[in-house]
């Protein structure tokens, strides 16, 4: 899907595999520039709602699994299968395409505590160490094209590389044997007993997947070949189910999210007519109206993109992502001075969302007002205190300073840009000018002696 450099609400960041390799093999958490491209290739999805959203289903069963819940991250992948999986460092990775399946809160829930079951019995770990170099190898080899691009300031280089989809890794080191997959299963029943949330949404989703493993592995959803699913596993769930016969309960506030993040993904990486065919204008619900209004604004029809988020503003005066959505489409339609106020909303109750402060902030440094530059570093420097491998807010604070006139800390924000998107020796040269215009009492002068430390070359760090 294509996404303007504004794409605030709901934007793609090219990090792809090249954070899986890096990640893993040091420690250091990459993300690259937002990209102006069609979507090819497991691009990651950045939205602050749908974020929220998953994480209040997740984080509750990683608390009742010992798991601390800031130690797992999550990311939504942009592919239109069915898939979940998680990797090396607690990270979970769920497909747009199974988001867009799931019915109901619960059936995600139960792939979410499923994939919780994979974290908590270290199941990747027990794949032995040559299972994760093959992984390595391929994802490496991906990551030169995709820090290639970024070098180069494309951010379109490398997409064809980029695919996980097929790719070793996929096919081999996310491959759980039956025995693991039925420990997951088992694991993810006994969580959701102890949050008493019934099972009934994991059968639902396996329900789904039901003789899929009969088919030649071109038609099969990733999910099945990446997970192996027998009908023993689903005729014990479902004997679990009835077993506990635990109520299904759904709040209807619960629901409610589910369909706006649901109605959120589908008009986002569909289009227009298949939106308006699934939400047409006889549906008058929250959902219906916040795709219609994001479908309408990615064609550019303003004049029925801004009656569908005003009539959901009006209902819902306390929503910050209605606010961020109006606030996107007015900027990315030029009408800068007018979208601002939409993103102070949205920042203002949200203070917590990192990601609407970095769109604020990007919407804040296009303006031609010196005092919305000045704006944009407060608003950019406390998004990235929550968010600080964000590569492309830094790449924003950089350029909020610079047009500011501050040349020093313009320099050590693009030294934090440029560490992160694996310019070491763009790294050294922007810490080096900073130093230059700040004094060693500066907060700041200690950061750009650990940013020179990590952006050494390697033969240096011998």
């Amino acid at each position: 899907m294509a996404v303007r450099t504004f794409s605030s609400t709901f934007r793609i960041f090219r990090f792809n595999v090249l954070r899986l390799a890096v990640t893993v093999l040091t420690g250091v958490s990459l993300i690259l520039a937002p990209g102006v491209a069609q979507a090819a290739g497991a691009s990651v999805l950045r939205d602050a709602e749908i974020e929220t959203i998953i994480r209040s289903y997740a984080d509750p069963l990683f608390r009742a699994s010992g798991i601390p819940p800031e130690s797992v991250r999550i990311r939504i992948l942009d592919d239109p299968s069915l898939n979940a999986f998680v990797t090396t460092g607690n990270r979970m990775f769920i497909h747009s395409g199974l988001l867009i399946k799931t019915e109901t809160p619960l059936q995600l829930i139960g792939v979410i505590a499923h994939e919780t079951g994979h974290i908590a019995g270290g199941h990747i770990a027990r794949m032995g160490p040559e299972l994760e170099k093959a992984m390595m190898t391929s994802l490496l080899a991906t990551a030169l094209g995709v820090v290639a691009g970024v070098a180069a300031g494309r951010a379109d280089a490398g997409l064809a590389a980029m695919s996980l989809g097929g790719s070793v890794a996929e096919r081999t080191f996310f491959a759980f044997s039956r025995t693991q997959e039925s420990s997951a299963d088992a694991f993810a029943m006994k969580v959701l007993d102890s949050t008493n949330l019934s099972a009934q949404g994991l059968l639902e989703f396996f329900e789904t997947l039901r003789g899929q493993e009969l088919l030649v592995a071109a038609r099969q959803d990733p999910y099945v070949r990446t997970h192996p699913l027998t009908e023993d596993r689903i005729i014990a769930i479902e004997h679990h189910v009835e077993e506990k016969n635990i109520p299904i309960r759904i709040p209807s506030q619960q629901q409610a999210l589910h369909d706006r993040m649901v109605a959120k993904l589908f008009a986002f990486l569909n289009s227009q007519a298949r939106t308006l065919q699934k939400y047409p204008p006889s549906d008058q619900g929250v959902a219906a109206r916040y795709a219609r209004s994001i479908a309408y604004y990615r064609r550019g029809e303003l004049d029925k993109a801004l009656p569908e988020i005003d009539s959901l503003i009006r209902e819902y005066p306390k929503d910050p992502y209605f606010y961020e959505l109006r606030g996107q489409i007015l900027v990315e339609s030029t009408r800068i001075a007018e979208g601002l106020p939409s993103y102070r909303k949205a920042v203002s109750l949200a203070p917590n969302a990192p990601l609407i402060g970095i769109s604020y902030g990007h919407a804040l440094v296009e303006s031609d007002s010196p005092a919305d530059w000045t704006e944009a570093q407060s608003i950019l420097r406390n998004a990235l205190a929550q968010e600080p491998d964000h590569a492309f807010g830094w790449r924003m604070l950089g350029t909020a300073y610079g047009k500011a006139g501050d040349e020093a800390k313009a320099a050590y924000a693009m030294a934090e840009y440029a560490l992160l998107t694996g310019d070491r020796s763009q790294a050294r040269f922007q810490a080096a000018k900073a130093e230059k215009g700040l004094k060693q009492s500066d907060p700041l002068w200690l950061r750009l002696q650990d940013i020179k430390t990590q952006a050494k070359p390697d033969d240096a760090k011998q």
